[in-house]
């Protein structure tokens, strides 16, 4: 009988899922970064190092820092998007058990 219910999965329901995934994505991002910082100023710091390691090295960093100089940005917008589904789910669960007799909908 078990097998003909159907079994309803609520995971990810508020968009908790793909705010983890961004966040981990961007934690991932973040620490590529840091090694790719690591090493190349690790080959900056070798003997063979040339003007062309020394302005690759400068050009990589600063397009890193550029490019999570925006960090914030995406969080602050993640955790708008979140807190408006959780409002909506409230919304929803509020209206179910508020039965047939409470008149009017959204």
């Amino acid at each position: 009988m078990k097998s003909l219910m159907k079994h309803k999965d609520k995971r990810g329901v508020m968009g908790l899922s793909t705010a983890q995934a961004f966040v981990v994505g961007l934690l991932s991002l973040v620490i590529i970064g840091v090694l790719t910082i690591i090493v190349l100023n690790s080959l900056n710091s070798t003997s063979v190092s040339t003007t062309d390691t020394t302005n690759i090295v400068n050009n990589a960093s600063a397009g890193l820092v550029t490019f999570f100089t925006n960090t914030g940005t995406w969080l602050t917008l993640l955790s708008v998007v979140v807190i408006i589904l959780i409002i909506a789910a409230v919304i929803v669960v509020v209206n179910k058990f508020s039965g047939p007799g409470a008149g009017g909908s959204l």
